[in-house]
């Protein structure tokens, strides 16, 4: 059968390139409000943490706090005893996921930076707890994922007061990006 003379007369059909791929970056940016559940046990903040990052960067958005705890190394890494062993143990955790991932001990304008331009995971070796690093609230105040909101009078944010408190104290695993 010969091609419809119609075919000759419609438009030409223009290809549009493919968007870029996005980058676990760019999914973060879009999803640094994600809702972060309470732990539910007092030691797992660390492993609530490093669950929240996974899924708010889209590395692993249906990751489940115990397949992380095993990625994490439980129970010699993490576990009861004494919550998060190594903090080396976190950013092995996230190298299992393919990110590039250090660990930095900060003061507050290092904090600020980072919580500006990348996410991670927060601790403060005197707070003795762990949580996410959504960015900065303001210019000046540092937003954070806590699954145990209102732990020694952080909730979801922590001020510069606050973080002197424990000046000296404070670890970042912080993602490369």
């Amino acid at each position: 059968m010969p091609p419809s003379p119609s075919a000759l007369y419609a438009p030409p059909r223009l290809l549009t390139p493919p968007a870029p791929p996005q980058t676990w970056y760019d999914y973060f940016d879009q999803h640094r409000d994600l809702y972060m559940a309470p732990q539910a046990y007092d030691w797992t903040c660390s492993i609530c943490a490093a669950t929240w990052v996974l899924q708010a960067t889209g590395i692993e958005p249906d990751a489940a706090r115990e397949s992380v705890a095993y990625e994490m190394g439980y129970p010699s890494c993490v576990n009861p005893s004494v919550g998060l062993a190594n903090t080396q143990c976190m950013l092995d955790c996230f190298a299992r996921y393919g990110l590039k991932a250090h660990i930095e001990w900060v003061d507050w304008a290092r904090a600020l930076e980072l919580a500006r331009t990348t996410t991670g995971c927060l601790n403060s070796t005197s707070w003795y707890h762990f949580v996410g690093v959504r960015g900065l609230y303001g210019n000046n105040t540092l937003w954070v994922a806590n699954s145990a909101p209102g732990y020694r009078g952080i909730w979801d944010q922590i001020q510069y007061g606050t973080f002197q408190q424990w000046a000296g104290s404070w670890k970042f695993v912080w993602l490369e990006h």
